[in-house]
């Protein structure tokens, strides 16, 4: 459609410009050429500007966790994928020129790709008031609209920003972004507002979206915004605000609606996990979001077989409860969620690699791995109620998840009774690292956990002797420098230190 294909060119000029020096094209533009005239127009550029489903906004990040660790072998083509990704392994400043000058191009530009999707959204609000189609739609559109710019705008603060909970941060003054609520975008370069300003906004955002699409978005399905949706991004804001009593609130408003997980138990036996807790059939997946598969093969020199280059750490493998017993293997996450390299002579690296969530059919091959899904409320709710003092409510829903995670074929689940404390919430923050682990949770989850230390050993040539890389406790490189390239287009970016 043209009208569609205008609009997707603007949004392209407007991203090129920085963000600024651009007028309103909207506006200056020949209106039956340029505007959508109708809602199902809005609802097509929706889902070419807005929705990321198959986007891999930042398929680094989880490599700057401790989940992650880095093998080597001197094999060509290895070396190539171990330095492909050097720079966020050992938390490089430069990080994004390292990775795009090794090959990685546009794939890396993280700031672009969620500012132009923010403008998509913009566009949409600022049309719909001006096309044709019924109300009910239009509120619905609103709506989806509205909770993904809080969604992108969520995601950045938390890239970008000091952590909301950030010690000795003044979050009325620490810069977070600048703020576009509208697709007009004027010559004045935009400053940096702060972070508790972006967090109102996706506060405000999120609650004037919640009743349209509890009222009309009924049928919209997981690849896009409904009121579940919601329900998790609100639960996740408010743990990260430490806002507890909210964040079991919006959690247990959700799970009023669905509280179905995917029983592990069921693939035991033949040890393949046909749906995944991504796949089509999961009844536990909330939103179909981002991301792919393909994403992870960016750490691999392709072959018949595959060799990793990072790999899931021996910290995290370490995490579960498993056995190599068809009996009872216990922990099944460790089975299923991860792919595993095979054991050839020839490649000195083998076991764990990477998540594997998604289903296990090829035919669902290219589907999203990171989005949203029931086991992430009941993990907000545990860690909430521990704060909020109600310990028992907290092991009722670690429990519940893990009922459903351990091989309960032949020998009965085991709840876990006897944590309190510290000690339960430690618990908990490790049960969370098992269950979502590669869905691009644990980055966030160091920063609200006080940026602790991590370490990180790094070798990419033969005759290079191992280093030890280590992001100190509460290290500034927590918190992501913007580009060299976006503060050059608007002068008026604070950078981050």
């Amino acid at each position: 459609m043209n009208k569609i294909y205008y609009v997707l060119m603007i949004l392209a000029l407007l991203m090129t410009g920085g963000l600024c020096g651009c007028e309103d094209f909207l506006e200056e533009s020949s209106q039956d050429e340029m505007r959508p005239s109708s809602v199902d127009d809005l609802k097509e550029l929706m889902m070419g500007v807005v929705y990321p489903a198959g986007v891999s906004f930042h398929n680094y990040l989880e490599l700057m966790t401790d989940d992650a660790e880095s093998s080597f072998t001197n094999l060509e083509l290895a070396i190539t994928a171990i330095k492909r990704y050097e720079g966020p392994f050992t938390w490089q400043k430069n990080m994004y020129e390292l990775m795009e000058s090794n090959g990685l191009g546009s794939s890396v530009k993280t700031y672009e790709h969620y500012f132009s999707r923010i403008m998509g959204c913009n566009t949409v609000l600022d049309q719909l008031d001006k096309v044709k189609g019924e109300e009910d739609d239009k509120l619905n559109v609103r709506g989806q609209a509205l909770a993904m710019r809080a969604w992108f705008y969520f995601m950045l603060v938390n890239l970008y920003g000091q952590p909301y909970n950030a010690e000795g941060v003044d979050i009325e003054k620490t810069p977070g972004l600048p703020l576009l609520i509208s697709s007009t975008v004027k010559d004045d370069p935009l400053p940096r507002v702060s972070v508790a300003r972006i967090y109102q906004q996706v506060e405000e955002d999120l609650l004037e979206a919640l009743p349209m699409l509890e009222k009309y978005g009924k049928e919209n399905s997981k690849y896009k915004v409904t009121d579940m949706f919601v329900y998790t991004l609100l639960s996740r804001m408010y743990l990260y605000m430490e806002k507890w009593e909210k964040a079991e609130e919006y959690a247990s408003k959700a799970l009023e609606k669905n509280s179905e997980l995917i029983n592990l138990a069921r693939y035991a036996d033949g040890g393949v996990f046909t749906d995944g807790v991504y796949g089509l059939n999961s009844p536990e997946a909330i939103w179909y979001g981002y991301g792919n598969d393909n994403e992870y093969e960016s750490y691999d020199w392709s072959g018949f077989w595959r060799y990793r280059s990072y790999w899931a750490s021996a910290e995290l493998r370490e995490l579960y409860d498993y056995q190599d017993d068809t009996w009872d293997r216990k922990d099944l996450r460790y089975l299923f969620y991860f792919s595993w390299a095979p054991v050839q002579s020839i490649y000195p690296n083998k076991g764990i690699t990477w998540g594997e969530k998604k289903s296990g059919s090829s035919a669902l091959s290219s589907q999203c791995v990171k989005g949203m899904r029931v086991a992430e409320l009941y993990l907000n709710r545990a860690e909430a109620y521990i704060h909020m003092g109600d310990e028992k409510l907290a092991l009722d829903d670690l429990n519940e998840l893990r009922r459903h995670r351990y091989d309960t074929r032949n020998v009965a689940y085991q709840p876990v009774s006897n944590l309190t404390g510290e000690n339960l919430l430690q618990f908990c923050r490790d049960e969370r690292r098992r269950e979502l682990n590669f869905e691009d949770h644990r980055w966030f989850d160091l920063r609200r956990y006080g940026m602790p230390r991590i370490e990180h050993v790094f070798r990419s040539d033969v005759d290079q002797v191992p280093q030890v890389f280590v992001l100190e406790k509460g290290d500034p490189r927590y918190v992501f420098a913007i580009p060299d390239y976006i503060l050059t287009r608007n002068p008026a970016l604070v950078p981050n230190p």
